[in-house]
């Protein structure tokens, strides 16, 4: 079995977050990008990813105890605080500590920086701690990943002070939504027995892939105007976001059986962690100019 610490903070689950982080670095990275600040700003993002989960399996103690381990990076009912290894306080205590960490590494690169990180720090605690605790909550949920989703993609981009497309930052607030409703939906059974009112409980699973459909246009409109006012590198990511989001839109339909959605967790793991990879080269080959996108 994996570390009690490993388990507690759930690395491999970060990849969710992480695309959106290297996308905007991949795309906000120029020749003059101080190559330590991109160094510094991945530490303060692992440092808010680890807060971030550590406050998750505090808050849903009662409710991963349900678990089975299927459409997940791990067996939930195994995190440390549940199984006894960690105590609750000392979670806490250790996720205090990651959220000074998040902060400080993040103040050394800007302060508009800082104040990214510092709003997703903020949504990292109302979307998984009373008294809001807004994933027990429907649409806030939804609302509360994708918005982080966004920001630490502004934050990316910042890095390398790109300029922002605001159509592009609307789309990847409305993807966000997409990607995350399977996960909400594969919770579906665990929430509705803990007493949660989920988006997925709420509306049922059904409607809220019906949902997830509607998005999924609202999501290719955008991204053909961000294709048609833009420039190469949003382009390609334009088509990119459309051909993936179209499939596992259509893949989670099918999936759905007797309200259950049988998806493997590496539809989004794999997928995220590979593109992780490639924007962060990407933007690595324009740092030291090995290549210049045209505009």
């Amino acid at each position: 079995m994996k570390s009690k610490y490993i388990r507690l903070i759930r690395p491999i689950a970060w990849t969710t977050y992480l695309l959106p982080f290297t996308v905007g670095i991949g795309l906000g990275i120029t020749p003059k990008t101080n190559i330590y600040h991109i160094i510094i700003a991945f530490f303060s993002f692992c440092f808010w990813m680890a807060y971030c989960f550590i406050l998750n399996a505090i808050g849903d103690k009662d409710v991963d105890k349900y678990h089975n381990g299927k459409s997940k990076d791990m067996n939930l009912s195994n995190q440390p605080i549940i199984t006894g290894e960690i105590t609750e306080k000392k979670s806490l205590t250790i996720a205090i500590i990651f959220l000074f960490l998040s902060l400080i590494f993040a103040l050394f690169i800007n302060y508009l920086f800082f104040l990214l990180i510092l709003i997703v720090d903020i949504f990292g605690y109302i979307y998984s701690m009373p008294p809001l605790r807004l994933k027990t909550k429907p649409i806030t949920d939804i609302f509360c990943n994708a918005f982080s989703g966004s920001i630490i993609f502004i934050a990316g981009l910042y890095i390398g002070r790109a300029n922002i497309n605001t159509f592009m930052i609307i789309g990847s607030f409305i993807m966000a939504s997409i990607f995350y409703i399977p996960t909400v939906l594969t919770d579906y059974h665990f929430d509705k027995k803990a007493g949660l009112l989920t988006s997925a409980v709420f509306l049922g699973p059904k409607k809220i892939l019906f949902a997830m459909s509607i998005l999924n246009i609202i999501l290719i409109f955008i991204l053909i105007i961000v294709f048609l006012t833009s420039g190469i590198e949003l382009q390609f990511l334009s088509i990119l976001i459309a051909i993936y989001s179209i499939i596992f839109t259509i893949a989670s339909n099918i999936k759905l059986r007797d309200k259950k959605l049988y998806i493997h967790e590496n539809w989004i793991l794999v997928p995220f962690a590979l593109l992780s990879i490639a924007f962060v080269i990407y933007g690595f080959l324009k740092l030291f100019n090995f290549y210049k996108p045209p505009y």
